[in-house]
């Protein structure tokens, strides 16, 4: 019988040491990094 050859490889999960934010944005008012998700006119 033939062997199976697994063409994908697993991904490993990307580590940023020092790096505590994920995201350059964020959802919390009073945060500095505070975008509206809409800028739209009464969003």
């Amino acid at each position: 019988m033939a062997r199976t050859i697994d063409s994908q490889k697993e991904s490993a999960k990307i580590k940023r040491p020092l790096i505590h934010a994920k995201a350059k944005t964020s959802n919390l008012k009073t945060s500095k990094n505070y975008k509206k998700k809409y800028r739209g006119q009464g969003r």
